[in-house]
């Protein structure tokens, strides 16, 4: 090794002034391209204020789509009717109300969703009316921590011996005789003539019992909005009820728009009972419905009048 390293001296020291001037450079140049080799990645690195911005801006975007995520899956839990309570205190923001064609604006200030909004007013639609606080919880989709929520702020206002026609003028329920009648068969004129009621509610009462099929008891008729349970206990001994006259609907037969109609079908159970119908070949009997989550007791009480299952 020390030969070898001898032998390139003596052979450098050989050559002329040039020669040795243009190793030197050629060494010198050698030893500078191999410092900069192993020195460039330490030079040439990404300005580290933009990196940081760049992955600020992921950080962000990947937050937005996981509250968009969060805010479509707690919205679903709200329109099923599933909200917990620590949920159901983050959407409600209650005030005083009184819930009977209250603004969709209002409802969506309180916090529900569109959709919830849309069966409120489907139920008014209907001939539908919030006659104390607990009827609220009738809505398809209110969960019962949304309505321990809403509760305290609700606002109806009681019965007065003086009610408002839709005209704004005072009608006096006055104590007077009332002529027996049979609620099913009676026109507008009969109704005004023999219960004495206001022209505008003898109508409305007509158009209810359209959508209904008929009334099969008496007590329906407090579900026609303005047809309150002091009008009701007034004439009730002159009001009949013949339930030969109740119209039922063919559960297996009826169609889509033919079942939404009805004041106690909501649009969910009418999709329900298509789809089931359409997978099964049809019901067997009404007892069926029975099954659904959408059929409470109460609710399949109520509709057992009206329907029945053809073949």
């Amino acid at each position: 090794m020390l030969s070898k390293l001898k032998r390139t001296l003596q052979s450098f020291f050989i050559l002329n002034k040039r020669e040795q001037r243009g190793s030197l450079v050629l060494l010198v140049l050698i030893l500078l391209a191999i410092i900069i080799y192993y020195s460039l990645p330490s030079l040439v690195r990404p300005e580290n204020s933009t990196f940081k911005k760049f992955k600020q801006q992921i950080s962000d975007f990947s937050s937005a789509q996981q509250q968009i995520r969060d805010s479509i899956y707690i919205e679903s839990l709200q329109n099923t009717g599933k909200l917990d309570s620590n949920l159901a205190s983050q959407k409600i923001k209650p005030f005083p109300f009184d819930p009977n064609n209250l603004a969709s604006e209002k409802w969506k200030s309180l916090g529900l969703t569109a959709k919830q909004i849309r069966t409120i007013k489907n139920y008014e639609a209907k001939g539908g009316r919030f006659r104390k606080k607990e009827d609220l919880k009738k809505i398809y989709g209110i969960s019962e921590n949304e309505y321990k929520l809403l509760a305290p702020f609700i606002r109806i206002p009681s019965g007065n011996a003086a009610k408002k026609t839709e005209n704004g003028e005072n009608e006096k329920i006055r104590t007077t005789t009332f002529t027996a009648i049979e609620i099913n068969t009676a026109d507008s004129f009969s109704l005004v003539g023999n219960l004495k009621l206001a022209p505008w509610l003898a109508a409305r009462t007509i158009k209810y019992r359209e959508l209904l099929g008929g009334f099969y008891r008496k007590g329906q008729l407090s579900e026609v909005y303005g047809f309150d349970s002091g009008l009701l206990e007034q004439r009730s001994r002159a009001i009949m009820v013949d339930t030969a006259f109740v119209r039922k609907l063919d559960i297996n037969r009826a169609g889509f728009k033919q079942l939404v109609r009805h004041p106690y079908i909501s649009y969910e159970l009418t999709k329900y009972i298509v789809n089931t119908r359409q997978a099964n070949g049809g019901f067997n009997s009404v007892q069926e419905l029975k099954g659904s989550p959408l059929v409470s007791e109460p609710l399949f009480g109520k509709l057992r009048p009206y329907l029945k299952a053809g073949k």
